[in-house]
């Protein structure tokens, strides 16, 4: 293949995946975006609220080990085709269950769905490209994702304003049998299957003649992986739990209403985009090259940026409610910047053993463990205790992501010096 027909479909691929990731973020964050609307009249409680969608996010962490596993073994385009049939029909039948307790496992069958996207991504990513040009798709790809979200909480409130919150699904689903078709017809002009870079197949080839062949919890707990995870929990927990329950902090301690508090929520990719973009350009830098050490800078500066919230969020002057807001689009934007590092780049350090995919999966799964815990979690707290002490809380989890990523910096400090 010559340079002209690498960088060609090279091209073709990056934007494929940004298509499939763009849709796969609609079609799982609607419920979250129109969450404040439906208990603000009364459709659904806050507890049932955050069932429904803890129960995406458990489905989606469990799913991101079956699909990682899987990712390394079958062919990335059919566990792509699998995920976005089953994301259109789960948020095709949203508005039409009888009851809102069936949603819980009808949305917890759209995170398993939603599980098979990422790490086939990944994969395909990882394949085709050599580190710092899948580092640079990587960015894409997640960009792609906020502006899907922007989008969505955009269109959200108009939707409610002309429509319903069933119109919201019901979009849901047709953008991504839209988006289905043109990946299934994609296949026939863009190869997925390539397989490994040379610069990979070098690696991989040097590491199999190795005297013992590591499985892949030997070789993540040898590289520092196990309390990266529970760093990547207590990041899983802050992105989604803020952006999942914001609109509800917004319209509760301020007195907004529900299309204000959704709309006001578009800042929050904004401040995401921003982070990511700024984070990969660091990513070149000696203090975040090292995944583990610039994510232990993130949550030092986001348990900080908690400490303010905390205090100004017992204030209704519009001017605290918008400094507020910017604390809490802050917060979350380290916690992109962290997911960049972990969930992105980190990944791609496993293609030359042949675990890109596998690696993903896990850390995408822990990703959704916390995430899980935040939708009752937080519900729980501010329920019981107000947002003020949930805003304390969040300085806790901060804390702990801080010190699990300080516990694993030597050992993957070490990974990285002998991998490179």
């Amino acid at each position: 293949m010559n340079t002209t027909q690498r960088k060609t479909s090279g091209g073709a691929i990056v934007a494929l995946c940004a298509l499939v990731y763009f849709v796969s973020y609609f079609a799982r964050k609607d419920f979250a975006a129109i969450m404040a609307s439906m208990i603000k009249d009364e459709i659904i409680t806050k507890p049932q609220g955050g069932f429904i969608g803890m129960g995406l996010f458990i489905a989606y962490g469990a799913g991101q080990l079956v699909s990682g596993y899987l990712g390394d073994k079958l062919r990335p385009r059919t566990l792509l085709i699998a995920g976005l049939a089953t994301t259109m029909l789960a948020n095709l039948a949203m508005p039409l269950l009888p009851n809102t307790t069936l949603m819980i496992p009808v949305w917890a069958i759209n995170g398993f769905a939603q599980a098979m996207l990422w790490p086939p991504i990944v994969r395909i990513l990882a394949d085709n490209l050599d580190h710092d040009r899948f580092v640079t798709a990587n960015l894409i790809v997640t960009m792609a994702a906020h502006v899907s979200t922007i989008l969505l909480y955009l269109y959200v409130p108009l939707c409610l304003q002309i429509a319903s919150w069933e119109t919201v699904f019901f979009t849901a689903s047709i953008i991504t049998a839209v988006t289905l078709t043109i990946f299934v017809i994609s296949m026939f002009f863009v190869t997925l299957d390539r397989g490994v870079t040379a610069r990979q197949t070098q690696a991989s080839e040097t590491y199999a003649t190795g005297a013992k062949q590591e499985s892949f919890l030997a070789l993540f707990a040898r590289v520092g992986l196990i309390p990266i995870f529970f760093a990547i929990i207590a990041m899983g927990f802050l992105r989604d739990g803020i952006e999942s329950w914001l609109p509800t902090l917004y319209g509760e301690a301020f007195g907004r209403t529900a299309s204000e508090s959704i709309l006001v929520s578009a800042i929050l990719p904004v401040f995401s985009i921003l982070s990511v973009t700024l984070i990969k350009i660091a990513h070149k830098t000696k203090l975040f090259s090292n995944e583990s050490r610039g994510s232990a800078v993130l949550f030092l500066s986001a348990a900080a940026l908690c400490v303010p919230l905390a205090v100004l969020i017992n204030f209704e002057q519009s001017a605290l409610r918008l400094v507020c807001l910017i604390l809490a689009a802050l917060i979350c934007g380290t916690m992109h910047a962290i997911n960049f590092l972990y969930i992105s780049c980190l990944p791609g350090r496993f293609a030359a053993y042949g675990k890109a995919a596998t690696a993903s999966g896990f850390c995408n799964a822990f990703t959704y463990v916390g995430a899980a815990i935040s939708m009752y979690g937080i519900s729980a707290l501010a329920e019981n205790l107000g947002w003020s002490a949930t805003a304390i809380s969040w300085i806790g989890v901060a804390g702990l992501g801080l010190l699990f990523s300080l516990v694993a910096l030597k050992k993957y400090t070490a990974f990285l010096k002998k991998a490179n």
